[in-house]
């Protein structure tokens, strides 16, 4: 296509097009890397409470430097474009991927979530919300990796009265009061899990009023999805902003504790192969799958005419060598997925990383350009027209605008995000930070936990109770929540009978301990193997009948009662032996209450917390 309207560029190639713009395929013309450029379409450019908006937050979205997010290296406009350079993403969208494949393994899912919460951190921690999260917004690399696009740029339909944004998607406080921000951003991640696993959006409606009158009061189906993601997905779509969790990063570790309840330690490495596979069956529509060049602009017909070849043979053999490519890789890795970045595309660098200036022909331009200094390959380039002095670019405003720049707020990062309601905010501010969450001792049915903060505000504690029978799938038996105030520490008992083991059989009985605010050292997981008794031996079962007949019928003595359970089993009297717990003697467990009697005490009655 030859230069393109941006300076210091050589377009390649259209990539496609969507209702906020155009994005072409691009080179850095002084070091030929490849960019991507995102052309804002002519209803973005008339909106200017959106554009003083979007160019209030370019300086914010430069520096955001996360493997999770695509990067964004330049924001130009001229009279007539406005235009967005950033990192050139060698993948597919999450949308074709449904699009062909309708949805992905529930661990596939979760990686997705887990790489698009990280991602949204990163930017909610410099004020800055996505208003867009979507399956079209995410894009997904031959590695199984993630990476999130297109902050800021949320578009309105065309209806009125409906907020920007893409409704399938949209939290109810943005339908009823347009507040966009972090825990909306939440509601629109836990959509895309939900779409993931069930292969279509959680509400759908004939028009756009139905489907407000969905999000805003329908009962999340939740029914429909895999159990271990069910209660992710409760918090997520939560109708009351204040019932999700309060950043991306605490959802993000309440994601890794039900991951690993549901599908075990190895979660995350089993959902990026299979994400992986997915991603790499679309190939073909990478962007580098038939690049181009920047010197075959159409001069000379003969040449375009030399270079073209038939369209079926070059797929074909596209195709071929990036699934042997993927093999190969997996079988020199032993079955191990290799670092991001490794498949087909190569790593993520900046465009100036050789720190040449490129010759720029539009000085009329703004141009808001900060790589960062950081990044050790590149040094900080200063990007100055070559046929003039004229200063180097800096994050100014407009060229239309006359007003000073608006600058970033300078109170935290955290605190710029608007908060839906004021309970939330006020919640947050009294919350103290926890720096640990450490479990002192359990054995599978008694321990105890303790508690760090910094403050003595209010701190919730959540405790899950696991099972994992033989080699199958852990599965969470009961949840209990304490809220814990007035301490900096806390040191809490726990009690729960978890059942039986079958003779022979082994067991294993787990604790999840997790807070809110999240601590410091992450949720904690402790778990212990339970062996059940001894099976009965042919002769023991053939005397069984003789001995039960000689006692039916006559009551028990008071002695005899030690002979048929333990007293401090906790479940009703059953006929079958209490289970053997290898990690400690079998001898009797001591009660936390002091209870003399030996008699298991009420849920009620559980000691709820001790301080220390």
């Amino acid at each position: 296509m030859g230069a393109g309207l941006v300076p210091g560029y050589r377009e390649v190639r259209q990539l496609g097009a969507g209702r906020t713009g155009r994005v072409f395929l691009a080179t850095y013309q002084s070091t030929g890397a490849y960019v991507a450029i995102k052309y804002l379409n002519a209803t973005l450019r008339r909106d200017e409470e959106f554009m003083s908006r979007y160019g209030a937050e370019t300086p914010g979205l430069v520096e955001i430097d996360d493997p999770n997010v695509v990067r964004f290296y330049e924001y130009v406009e001229t009279p007539t474009r406005t235009a967005v350079v950033m990192e050139l993403v060698d993948g597919v969208s999450l949308r074709a991927i449904l699009s062909e494949h309708r949805r992905t393994s529930p661990e596939a899912a979760l990686v997705v979530l887990k790489g698009t919460l990280l991602g949204l951190a990163a930017a909610h921690e410099r004020g800055i919300a996505h208003r867009d999260v979507k399956p079209e917004n995410v894009l997904v690399q031959a590695d199984g990796t993630s990476k999130l696009a297109d902050f800021g740029l949320a578009v309105h339909v065309e209806e009125p009265g409906v907020p920007a944004g893409s409704p399938p998607y949209m939290a109810p406080e943005l339908w009823t009061q347009g507040a966009a921000g972090v825990l909306a951003d939440l509601y629109a991640a836990a959509c895309v899990l939900f779409e993931c696993v069930t292969g279509r959006q959680p509400y759908r409606a004939p028009d756009v009023a139905a489907l407000r009158d969905k999000h805003l009061v329908e009962p999340v189906p939740v029914e429909v999805v895999p159990e271990a993601v069910r209660e992710l997905l409760r918090r997520g779509l939560a109708k009351d902003p204040a019932g999700r969790p309060r950043s991306a990063r605490e959802f993000a570790a309440e994601l890794e504790v039900a991951a690993v309840t549901g599908f075990g330690a190895e979660w995350e490495k089993r959902g990026r192969r299979h994400l992986g596979e997915l991603a790499t069956l679309l190939a073909l529509h990478y962007p580098l799958a038939n690049p181009g060049s920047p010197q075959e602009a159409p001069v000379k017909g003969a040449l375009v005419r030399q270079w073209r070849m038939p369209r079926l043979p070059p797929h074909l053999w596209i195709a071929g060598g990036a699934l042997a490519a993927t093999l190969i890789a997996l079988l020199l890795s032993g079955g191990r997925l290799p670092d991001p970045g490794t498949f087909l595309a190569p790593p993520p660098r900046s465009p100036f990383e050789l720190g040449a200036t490129p010759v720029d022909s539009e000085p009329a331009a703004t141009r808001r350009s900060t790589p960062k200094t950081s990044r050790s390959a590149a040094p900080t380039p200063v990007r100055t027209p070559a046929p003039t002095t004229a200063a180097p670019r800096t994050t100014t405003p407009r060229s239309t605008a006359p007003a000073a720049p608006p600058t970033p707020p300078t109170s935290p990062p955290s605190s710029s995000a608007p908060s839906p309601t004021g309970t939330t905010g006020r919640a947050a501010a009294l919350s103290p930070a926890v720096t640990s969450a450490d479990i002192v001792t359990w054995s599978g049915s008694a321990g105890a936990v303790r508690i760090a903060a910094e403050g003595t505000g209010p701190v919730r504690l959540r405790v899950s109770y696991t099972r994992r029978d033989g080699e199958g799938p852990s599965r969470t038996l009961h949840e209990e929540v304490k809220q814990l105030s007035g301490k900096t520490s806390y040191t809490v008992a726990l009690l729960r009978d978890l059942g039986t083991v079958a003779c022979g059989k082994r067991a294993h009985f787990g604790l999840i301990v997790q807070t809110e605010r999240a601590a410091a050292n992450g949720p904690q997981i402790s778990e212990v193997p339970v062996d059940g008794p001894p099976c009965e031996s042919p002769s023991d079962r053939a005397s069984a009948p003789t001995s039960s007949s000689t006692t039916a019928g006559l009551s028990p003595p008071a002695s005899s009662s030690s002979t048929t359970a333990p007293a401090t089993v906790p479940d009703p009297p059953s006929t079958a032996p209490a289970p053997r717990i290898t990690a400690e003697p079998p001898a009797q467990e001591p009660e936390p209450d002091g209870n003399p009697t030996g008699e298991q005490a009420s849920e009620g009655d559980l000691p709820r917390q001790e301080d220390s």
